[in-house]
């Protein structure tokens, strides 16, 4: 169903027992759909919820995405209705849902980008999932120090993980680095092609390396470049545009140029396959601590 009613009794609602994905839209069409759609396969196995069928999750998406328009859609799934009590019924009926809207109004300068008073904390099972728990960057948000338009995060052990809402890369002379995810991170889609386009490195941050950072940016589903202009009180070098020309802007939003493949066949083959072919699932392997399903 996709028409926005879900039950009090959904496990989404009362655990965080699901999973979501945000999916940019121009004009009418998801982009990297099959990035998406590894991550959110690889979260099921996970988590140990079946796979909804692909007709399913297209239903979804078509009853809410408006023809022809640019925006942003959030795609849910979660471990259905259940009774009181931690422990999932017997019988698993998925909840799957969208909603749809404008794209952001993104300031068109660079960030300022302070630290975070918010430590992030997960298990490890969790690492890198789009879950449904996010109070962390919830809180996160509320407390952004003064003036800044992003904040680091750190783990318990003091060092840099990610943004409130965003990856963080970083250039150390020809080098480009992003913090390994741990805890209650997300291993975005476009970190992973950030990370495999720019060659990149995944190395531990403590906040104290960022002072050799030269350039920096963050990235997310709605944007995947969105420059610093100030690290931690320190002004950077002015940049004329992203490290690489294989992304376009549309509408104030930074996205990879991708060729125009099927938006059904986003879904199909095994979990395997779709970690093998996405960005985000071969770079899955390459974190500390990778397990991957399939």
């Amino acid at each position: 169903m996709s028409d926005g009613r879900l039950s009090l009794s959904d496990r989404g609602l009362a655990f965080g027992d699901g999973l979501f994905e945000t999916l940019f839209v121009q004009a009418g069409r998801p982009l990297l759909l099959d990035e998406h759609f590894a991550r959110l396969r690889f979260g099921l196995a996970r988590l140990g919820l079946p796979e909804p069928s692909p007709e399913r999750v297209f239903a979804a998406l078509d009853a809410v995405i408006e023809p022809g328009r640019d925006g942003v859609c959030k795609l849910l799934v979660t471990a259905g209705p259940g009774r009181r009590g931690y422990r999932r019924p017997a019988e698993i009926r998925l909840t799957v849902e969208a909603v749809f809207g404008p794209l952001p109004e993104l300031p068109g300068e660079g960030l300022v980008v302070g630290m975070s008073p918010v430590r992030l904390a997960g298990i490890a099972p969790l690492r890198g999932l789009k879950h449904l728990n996010r109070l962390p960057q919830v809180m996160a948000q509320e407390r952004m120090p003064a003036g800044a338009g992003e904040a680091l995060m750190r783990d318990a052990e003091g060092r840099v993980v990610s943004g409130t809402m965003s990856n963080l890369f970083w250039r150390e002379g020809s080098r480009w680095c992003t913090p390994p995810v741990v805890d209650g991170a997300i291993a975005g889609t476009r970190r992973g092609w950030w990370l495999e386009r720019l060659s990149a490195d995944i190395v531990p941050c403590a906040p104290g390396r960022l002072a050799l950072a030269e350039e920096a940016f963050f990235c997310n589903a709605v944007s995947a470049w969105r420059p610093v202009k100030i690290l931690l009180g320190r002004s950077l070098a002015d940049v004329e545009g992203p490290p690489d020309d294989a992304v376009e802007c549309i509408r104030g939003c930074w996205q990879p140029r991708v060729a125009d493949a099927p938006v059904r066949s986003a879904w199909s083959g095994t979990l395997a396959d779709a970690l093998s072919g996405s960005h985000w699932g071969r770079v899955a392997r390459r974190e500390p601590g990778a397990g991957t399903p399939g």
